[in-house]
């Protein structure tokens, strides 16, 4: 058995100057403990220059595995990402880049399956953070396995991965299907915009309900609106915060702030708490962020997970918006999640720098054009197929990710056979890129 030492070089990383403006904001993807929360690394809003780079941080170069070693984080989970690119890392990553016969993919997972060994050796830095010793890295365990069976080991690692994914990237693309028909529909009027130019039917909207659309507008104090419409308040159409009832020791599903993502339209972790004092919630409701940055970043969550009738809780740092009368809960979560919306709940935060909220006023106060109920129970039906999908897609990653998990392990370490390269369209003759890790 060699060791992680004989199998990787082990690099270290920096961050430039924060209050030097010419050291951020270029395309250098910039990576710490704040935004290593996905297994594979790419592009990123965190980014250097040349410059930054120059300065202090260092490339870690496609195929290298990035581990934190430093940070009060790693007492509840390690993060262990690899470089889809050249991506640069500050000081409390180190990135292991695989040596000459070494499988980038292999390697990763082989470190991944070593996460018992992570948790029970975590120390302490002296302001009471966790870390890891570069001695206790370099000594890990590394199998002493001919190449092509780490490539073949390494491809079926990944094959979970990369149907986990793809899933993901339905769900992104039928979440902007839905946001973009909501946009179309109730910020920039398109369909009466057709109609007001002599258009008999608008793509995608049921030719009864575009019949019945107005083809002129109103000046309002929101601007042109179809006419017809009224100006009204989000309260008029929206219930914010509504009443839950759930008496304290109930045992019920807790969401914290960090549980709800900033992309994607429901929230992917949640726990069993006995209830003490929250925000309450049930299927249906959209729960966006009232923090900043949480806000600023889209933490909205669309719930569909608990069980019939079951009140969950959480976070009083994000509000609750539930349905009301002819308002479905796909019209509320695209609301939610569209960028105007979002620019008026940054624009009326208060509070102190750092950690500005928005108001349950200001949120019940937003103006927006009312449409008639047709026209909100019609985008309903439209994107309710979407949303389910998204919802049957997420559950197929939990249960994929729960057989990688238990998969890995005897994969990585041999105790299920390595598959035949020839079966996977491999000859021994490929170049090390025959595994990308992606």
């Amino acid at each position: 058995m060699k060791t992680l030492d004989d199998a990787a070089d082990f690099l270290s990383g920096g961050t430039p100057r924060k209050s030097n403006p010419v050291y951020w904001g270029g395309s250098i993807p910039w990576y710490s403990a704040s935004n290593m929360d996905s297994r594979y690394l790419g592009d990123t809003d965190v980014t250097i220059t040349p410059e930054g780079l120059n300065s202090g941080s260092r490339i870690a170069p496609a195929g290298s595995t990035l581990i934190l070693v430093r940070g009060s984080g790693l007492f509840n989970f390690v993060p262990i990402c690899f470089a889809q690119k050249d991506v640069a890392f500050n000081q409390d990553v180190k990135a292991l880049v695989p040596k000459k016969g070494i499988d980038p993919t292999f390697l990763h997972f082989w470190i991944e399956s070593l996460r018992q060994d992570f948790n029970e050796n975590i120390g302490t830095t002296g302001i009471g953070a966790g870390k890891f010793d570069t001695d206790f890295l370099r000594n890990l365990p590394f199998p002493d396995i001919d190449f092509y069976e780490q490539v073949a080991r390494g491809i079926v690692s990944s094959a979970f991965d990369k149907k986990i994914d793809l899933l993901r990237e339905m769900n992104r693309t039928l979440e902007e299907i839905a946001r973009a028909v909501f946009r179309a529909w109730f910020v920039d009027f398109e369909p009466v915009r057709a109609k007001a130019a002599g258009a008999t039917s608008f793509r995608g909207m049921p030719q009864a309900l575009f019949d019945q659309l107005p083809d002129s507008f109103t000046p309002s104090d929101l601007g042109d609106i179809p006419t017809g419409w009224t100006v009204g308040e989000l309260s008029e159409l929206i219930d914010v915060n509504p009443t839950r009832s759930l008496k304290k020791g109930t045992t019920s599903t807790y969401l914290g702030m960090s549980d709800v993502p900033t992309s994607g339209p429901t929230a992917e972790s949640w726990a069993l708490r006995d209830f003490t004092s929250g925000m309450r919630f049930q299927n249906g409701d959209t729960l966006l962020a009232r923090i900043t940055p949480c806000l600023e970043n889209g933490k909205t969550a669309l719930v569909d997970f608990l069980a019939d009738r079951e009140v969950g809780w959480g976070s009083t740092e994000f509000m609750v918006l539930g349905p009301k009368n002819a308002t479905t809960k796909e019209f509320i979560y695209c609301l939610a999640r569209n960028e105007k919306f979002r620019e008026y709940a940054i624009k009326n935060m208060t509070g102190t720098s750092g950690r500005q909220r928005v108001s349950h006023e200001s949120i019940s106060s937003y103006g927006l054009a009312k449409p008639p109920a047709d026209f909100l129970n019609s985008f309903g039906r439209m994107a309710a197929p979407l949303f389910y999908r998204i919802s049957a897609n997420r559950d197929e990653m939990a249960v994929l990710a729960d057989l990688r998990d238990t998969l890995l392990p005897k994969l990585i370490s041999g105790e299920l056979p390595a598959p035949d390269l020839e079966a996977l369209g491999l000859t021994p003759t490929e170049p090390v890129e025959a595994s990308d890790g992606g």
